[in-house]
């Protein structure tokens, strides 16, 4: 746990480093960021230069290296507000449970198969040797944030016997294993055009119900009915003697 706590106050540090107050100096370094972005996820880190990053942003070097000393502490920039800005779906033990985890689905196919999404990984896969610390810092904050969100939800539906769940990670692992392996393959080897819309919110919604018929919801969530029809008529029973 101190290690994590380490490793994250580490980030911010560098995340904080040469970050203008002014809004104009603020509008600046996000040109900058943009511009790299673009130029990064289209042509890799090797093939941008710092030449072409200003030009694609305007201003000067000096402006560019004030923020920035590196190119690879531009690229770490980069990365870093990519993941950071995309916050996982909330998920809380009070709402409809079917429709909560259908939510969360489709919102997880929605960034895993955006191009952008798409254009970043590959980045990170092609400079993984060169930058491990990247490439670390995009699973923790990208796929290991999102998972741990959806272990945490399963838990609370084991603790409150909403699903027949032994191991909050394993059925975690269950529901994006069957919503995301073989469409993330298609997307990754056969370089498939990203799925639309409907086609997502179609599987979302046919993976969930068959999660959730795994886990015996539908039994669940009928004795659980059962059970408070048969208090309520023997409450009322009660009540009527009375």
């Amino acid at each position: 746990m101190a290690k994590k706590t380490l490793k994250r106050s580490a980030a911010k540090a560098r995340k904080q480093a040469g970050k203008p107050r002014s809004a104009r100096g603020q509008n600046r370094r996000a040109k900058i960021l943009d511009a790299a972005a673009e130029l990064f996820l289209d042509h890799g880190f090797g093939e941008t230069s710092i030449d072409a990053i200003v030009e694609r942003s305007g201003g000067s070097k000096a402006t560019l290296y004030s923020y920035f000393p590196t190119k690879e502490d531009l690229f770490h920039a980069v990365v870093d507000d990519i993941v950071s800005n995309k916050q996982p779906p909330a998920l809380e033990s009070g709402d409809d449970l079917r429709t909560a985890l259908i939510s969360f689905a489709l919102q997880r196919m929605k960034v895993v198969f955006s191009s952008q999404h798409r254009l970043l990984l590959r980045l990170i896969v092609a400079e993984r040797d060169r930058f491990p610390a990247i490439a670390a810092m995009y699973y923790e904050y990208g796929p290991q944030r999102s998972h741990d969100l959806l272990v945490d939800y399963m838990g609370q539906l084991k603790t409150l016997g909403l699903l027949a769940i032994d191991n909050a990670e394993e059925s975690a692992e269950f529901l994006i294993g069957m919503l995301l392996h073989q469409w993330y393959l298609v997307q990754l080897y056969l370089q498939a055009p990203p799925p639309s819309e409907s086609a997502m919110r179609n599987r979302a919604t046919h993976v969930v119900d068959r999660f959730l018929e795994a886990f015996g919801w539908p039994e669940i969530a009928h004795a659980g009915s059962a059970t408070r029809r048969a208090r309520s008529g023997t409450h009322t029973r009660s009540t009527t003697k009375k």
